[in-house]
C-alpha cells in the first residue's frame, strides 16, 4: 500500500518503482519524445536547483500562467520538491489581475506558455518587486530581457547548479510536511476582494489516492491523453492522478493538436471535462456528412479509447452515444473543488 503523504514522496516512490519505464510522450516538432521516470526526475531536480540558486525557499510561490502541458507538470513538481506553492492562472487572464496576484503572493517566479501571455507579463514585471525571473515554455519572442528565460535554458542552467545543490535539494524535499500548502487558487469576490483557496499536500494526495482506487481496472500499460487549458482543480490535477497510477501520459498543447495528435498517440484513456466532451459531440453530430455518429466519434477518439475520466457526467444523449461506441465515462468528483 502506498503511504505517500506529500507530492515529493509520491514522485520519489514512483521513480524507485518505475525507473526507466516510459512516463510522458512529448511532441517535439514532427516527432514524439519519449520521457522516462528517470528523465522526469532529472528535469524536475534541474528546475528545482535553478529556483533554489536564485533564492526560492519552502513556502515561496510561483505563478503558472499556462494551460496543462508537459512543461507545466515539470515546473509544478519542481516547485513541490522545494516545498513551494504553485498558483495556476489562465493564459488569457488580464495583466492587472496577474500583477495583483503576483504581488499578493510575493511570487518569485512566473512560468508562462509564451505568446500573448508573455507579452502581457513584460508589461507588468517591473511592478512585481518579488519577481526574480519569468520562464517561457516557448522559445519564441524571448528577446534580450535578462528577466525572461526560455524553459530549455532553465533546464541547462539548472543542470549546472544542481551539482552543488543535490544534498540540499534532497534534504529540502524530505522536509516538506503533509499540511504544507501545495497549490493556491485565486479568485475575487463581488467587491473585488481577493479570495484564496489553499490545497495542502495531504488534501491533494488523499484525493488522488481515493480517485485511483476507483480506477483499479486501468493498468500501467494504458496510455492517457488530454488537452486541458483551464485552471480548475480537476484540469490541474487529473494528470497527477495518471502519475500516481503509473500510467503513460501525453498532452496536446492546442485543441487542433488534440485532434491531430490523438490519431498518433492512440490512447486508451482520455482525460476530459464535461463541457469539452459535449462540445466535441455537438461538432461531430452537426457535421456528420454521410458518416454515422458512432463511426465519426470513434474516428475522433483515435480508435482505441476505452475510458474517459471526466469531472462530471454529460447530458443523457451524450452518455448514450459513448455507450454505443463502447467507451466508459468515469466521473472523478474527488478532484473537483478540492
Amino acid at each position: 500500500m502506498d503511504t505517500s503523504e506529500t507530492l515529493p514522496q509520491v514522485i520519489s516512490n514512483r521513480i524507485k518503482k518505475y525507473g526507466g519505464r516510459l512516463l510522458l510522450q512529448h511532441k517535439d516538432g514532427w516527432s514524439w519524445k519519449q520521457i522516462t521516470w528517470l528523465d522526469f526526475e532529472k528535469g524536475i531536480k534541474d528546475i528545482a536547483s535553478f529556483l533554489m540558486s536564485l533564492g526560492f525557499t519552502p513556502g515561496d510561490a510561483a505563478l503558472l500562467v499556462s494551460g496543462n502541458r508537459t512543461e507545466s507538470i515539470y515546473a509544478e513538481f519542481a516547485i513541490y520538491l522545494i516545498g513551494g506553492i504553485s498558483i495556476p492562472i489562465a493564459e488569457n487572464e488580464a495583466q492587472d489581475v496577474i500583477a495583483r496576484i503576483a504581488r499578493d503572493s510575493d511570487s518569485r517566479f512566473i512560468f508562462v506558455s509564451g505568446g500573448p501571455a508573455l507579452d502581457r507579463l513584460r508589461n507588468i514585471k517591473d511592478g512585481i518587486p518579488s519577481l526574480a525571473r519569468i520562464i517561457s515554455f516557448s522559445d519564441a519572442n524571448i528577446g534580450d530581457d535578462e528577466k525572461v528565460l526560455p524553459f530549455k535554458g532553465l533546464l541547462k542552467f539548472g543542470s549546472i547548479k544542481r551539482k552543488g545543490l543535490e544534498d540540499e535539494l534532497i534534504k529540502t524535499a524530505k522536509g516538506v510536511l503533509p499540511d504544507s500548502p501545495a497549490v493556491i487558487f485565486y479568485s475575487f469576490n463581488s467587491d473585488g476582494g481577493i479570495v484564496r483557496k489553499e490545497v495542502t499536500h495531504r488534501d491533494l494526495v488523499e484525493a488522488i489516492r481515493v480517485a485511483s482506487d476507483k480506477l483499479s481496472f486501468i493498468s500501467e500499460e494504458d496510455q492517457a491523453f488530454s488537452y486541458l487549458p483551464s485552471i480548475g482543480s480537476f484540469e490541474r490535477f487529473v494528470n497527477y492522478l495518471g502519475i500516481y497510477m503509473g500510467i503513460r501520459i501525453a498532452i496536446a498543447e492546442t485543441r487542433k493538436d488534440f485532434f491531430e495528435d490523438i490519431l498518433e498517440v492512440k490512447p486508451t484513456v482520455l482525460f476530459e471535462t464535461k463541457s469539452e466532451i459535449e462540445n466535441m459531440c455537438s461538432k461531430i453530430i452537426s457535421n456528420l456528412g454521410r458518416s454515422s455518429p458512432i463511426l465519426k466519434l470513434k474516428s475522433a477518439l483515435g480508435g482505441r479509447v476505452r475510458y474517459i475520466i471526466i469531472d462530471s457526467p454529460p447530458r443523457g444523449e451524450i452518455k448514450n452515444l459513448f455507450y454505443k461506441v463502447g467507451v466508459s465515462l468515469i466521473e472523478i468528483p474527488e478532484l473537483v473543488g478540492i
